[in-house]
């Protein structure tokens, strides 16, 4: 037996010289390969992109989550449970702990697990370096590079880099990411067993993770410890609290504060573009134009718009799927089912478990029961057509059956309603006429569902151009009252219709934009010259270069454009006429500083600021009396103006309006373009959604309009006939003309006075309307 004894112990002695003499020549052959001491003491601790709104609250959080701390602020007890799970012998030890190295190594021998010979500042070296080494260079060059990090860190630094970069599992980089992913806390307020449960993370931090298999856990957790109790960290009573402690990990989601992932995927494919995967290491904060409440409120606006003013109008689809309403484990077949199906903007999906006369039972997806009564039924008549649909439901077996997976709603006043996920899309954008920031922007019904962006979808704006139209006829000589013939007109084989079906003879230039009539529109294009037209919307910001020439079917709207350009050109006629760029990004800054900050554009005068004062007041028409008037009914207030657009299908629908302060475009509309309906227009769904978004914009802001710059007068016109009127003349208004283009003033005629309230030489509805 001491014979044995001794062969091993001199087995021992040769071993340990072994790896001692293979690991010096290691690290003078690999010494001039291993990163220099400025490399790795200069590590980046990695911190996820974060994207904020403008006034600081977080849209997202991108990449793996890694919150560095400093040493002092590590609990003593968290270093004691890394030590006494990791590297026992970490004090005394060069870096490299050779006695483990060969208790490994007879281990291996003898088939049985002794333990590992690699020690915390291994595992940091193999953390920081050699990232594209296959495993076996890898590993060969792990115990130079330790024995260097020894030489140029403390102990304490060692263990600072370590905590703060080793992966703990659940994109977890680092124990402070990891405390507030699994706990929701930060690592000082952590429980002896909690930390023992992330220390026991670190040899197998996916197989092992206490939030898909809390059993697995428990045990590794138990045997740190008992290790800590060996190790002489904690006491007995230390140790049974510990082991008391329940297994309450859980995925803690980052708390976000604005629903934006439109948002926040355009910055990243930005910055992407700019920085390439850097982006999700190097702690990059990105401060947006966003506001949040403007956010909140378009989110909302569009969500239940395209639910509401539409979706719920055209009937009941039916459900997504049939379950089989018996057999065994229905009910568990029925939860795996409702595990895999997301929320969608308000709907949950639910299965129905039994149908009475006038209400339905439905099934949760975290196991509770609801009621449908029939107050959240009755809306369902069976789906047809976009243009019909079957008579209304009599009875709740009309409507559903036992086994069919639904989607459900809470309504406004509390109670379950029966639902479906909107075929339509749509889109929302903001964007502020003094800057061209962009206040807020909804890409879609719901993120999860479909991540196309229709802010930035090119579709056929319709009548929503026809305000470039007319801007191009002001610049070129006409007035608002120039009459323009509504009258059958034809090129080739094109013949214009109007909405109506119908025509009305000479018409002012006011009149038609206000009643959206195409046929003048052709006819003042064909004028005008697809030239001069392109060349002022190119002004506005459109991309015309990809608009047909010569194509008289323009001035109806039929070339692409985005939400975005439509809503930023609109922003420019509120503003006067100054160009501005939509901004999204306004500042990037990463713990170094910031690196980039955007600046106010140089100011350029695109159009005389005559021109946009005057389609101003055109704009404001539609809205009084034209296919706007429904912003008129619901707002208490004379400074907003806009234009519907609708085109042919009708396939899709819009509404940009503004005052001085804010633009907003609305769009509705299918992914692939088809007709919504023979009955839809813009006025239907587009307008409605707007009302209900700028409701909350518009809640603390003071009417606003452009200021009416000199060089204009007002002369008293008829009303439909453009002519010059006298005062006493029935169905007249005072019309505002360029100084240079008004016509002849009558004898007597007097100009109009100036309301008290508009003092200030902003836009006057008194006198125009």
């Amino acid at each position: 037996m001491m014979k044995l004894i001794k062969i091993l112990a001199w087995f021992g002695v040769f071993c340990l010289s072994g790896i001692f003499m293979v690991a010096s020549a290691a690290y003078l052959y690999l010494s001039p390969q291993l990163p220099s001491a400025e490399t790795y003491r200069q590590v980046q601790l990695e911190t996820p992109l974060r994207i904020l709104t403008a006034d600081l609250k977080l849209i997202e959080e991108l990449g793996v989550r890694r919150d560095p701390i400093s040493y002092e602020e590590i609990p003593p007890m968290m270093i004691n449970a890394v030590i006494a799970s990791e590297d026992a012998r970490f004090y005394s030890h060069p870096g490299v702990d050779f006695r483990g190295l060969v208790r490994g190594f007879y281990g291996f021998i003898r088939g049985v697990n002794l333990g590992g010979g690699s020690t915390i500042t291994m595992q940091l070296a193999n953390n920081i370096s050699f990232d594209s080494d296959s495993v076996y260079a890898r590993k060969l060059k792990e115990i130079p590079f330790a024995l260097r990090l020894q030489q140029e860190l403390s102990k304490e630094e060692i263990l600072t880099l370590y905590l703060n970069l080793v992966f703990f599992g659940q994109g977890a980089d680092g124990i402070s990411a990891a405390a507030a992913v699994y706990y929701g806390k930060t690592v000082n307020m952590m429980t002896i067993g909690e930390m023992a449960t992330m220390v026991s993370l670190l040899p197998c931090p996916s197989v092992c993770n206490p939030i898909t298999d809390p059993g697995r856990a428990r045990v590794r957790r138990d045997v740190v410890i008992n290790k800590m109790l060996a190790q002489g960290m904690i006491n007995r009573e230390q140790h049974a609290q510990a082991l008391a402690e329940t297994i309450n990990a859980r995925r803690h989601l980052r708390t976000i504060e604005v629903n934006a992932p439109y948002v926040a995927e355009m910055v990243r494919q930005q910055l992407y573009a700019e920085y390439g995967e850097d982006i999700y290491r190097l702690g990059i904060e990105v401060t947006t134009s966003i506001h949040s409440e403007l956010q909140n409120a378009a989110t909302t606006a569009l969500t239940n718009g395209l639910e509401n003013y539409y979706d719920r109008r055209h009937g009941y689809r039916g459900p997504e799927a049939r379950l089989p309403a018996t057999g065994d484990n229905i009910r568990d077949r029925w939860f795996s089912e409702l595990a895999v199906r997301p929320d969608y903007g308000n709907h949950t999906p639910a299965v129905v478990t039994a149908v009475h006369e006038r209400s339905l039972e439905v099934l949760l997806r975290d196991g509770s029961s609801a009621t449908i009564n029939w107050a959240g039924l009755e809306w369902a008549r069976p789906f047809i057509t976009r243009d019909n649909a079957w008579p209304a439901p009599r009875q709740a077996s009309d409507v559903a059956r036992v086994g069919d997976l639904v989607r459900i709603r809470r309504g406004s006043n509390g109670d379950w309603q029966l639902g479906q996920v909107p075929e339509l899309q749509g889109a929302v954008v903001s964007v502020s006429p003094d800057n061209g920031d962009i206040l807020a922007l909804v890409g879609g019904y719901d993120f999860r569902y479909s991540q196309v962006n229709r802010v930035l979808a090119m579709r056929q704006p319709g009548s929503g151009f026809k305000p470039f139209l007319y801007g191009a006829a002001l610049e070129n000589g006409y007035t608002p009252a120039t009459l323009i013939n509504d009258a059958p007109f034809a090129r080739g084989d094109y013949r214009p219709q109007n909405f109506e079906r119908n025509f009305i003879g000479p018409i002012t230039l006011r009149n038609a934009i206000k009643d959206s009539r195409n046929v003048p529109a052709v006819r003042l294009f064909d004028q005008l010259g697809s030239d001069k037209v392109l060349d002022f919307a190119r002004r506005f910001g459109f991309q015309t270069e990809n608009f047909p020439r010569n194509d008289l079917t323009v001035a109806l709207g039929s070339a692409d454009v985005q939400p975005l350009q439509l809503a930023t050109a609109y922003a420019m006629i509120a503003n006067g006429g100054q160009r501005i760029e939509p901004t999204l990004i306004k500042k990037i800054q990463t713990s170094q500083g910031v690196i980039f900050e955007a600046q106010p554009a140089t100011p350029e005068q695109v159009v005389d600021p005559r021109i946009a004062y005057i389609l101003n007041t055109m704009l404001r028409t539609v809205v009084e009396a034209g296919s706007g008037r429904r912003v008129a009914r619901e707002f208490d207030r004379r400074d907003l103006m806009g234009k519907t657009g609708t085109t042919n299908g009708p396939a899709e629908l819009w509404f940009t309006g503004f005052n001085r302060n804010i633009a907003t475009s609305v769009f509705v509309g299918f992914d692939t373009p088809e007709a919504l309906g023979e009955s839809e227009q813009g006025a239907t769904v587009a307008v409605p959604i707007w009302i209900d978004y700028m409701k909350h914009a518009l809640r603390d802001m003071p009417e606003s309009t452009m200021t009416r710059p000199d060089g204009l007068v007002d002369r008293l016109i008829e009303r439909e006939s453009g002519e010059t009127a006298r005062p006493g003349q029935s169905n007249t208004m005072f019309e505002v003309f360029l100084a240079e283009a008004a016509p002849a003033e009558l004898r007597n005629q007097q100009q109009p006075r100036t309301p008290a309230r508009n003092n200030d030489n902003t836009l006057s509805t008194e006198i125009l309307f």
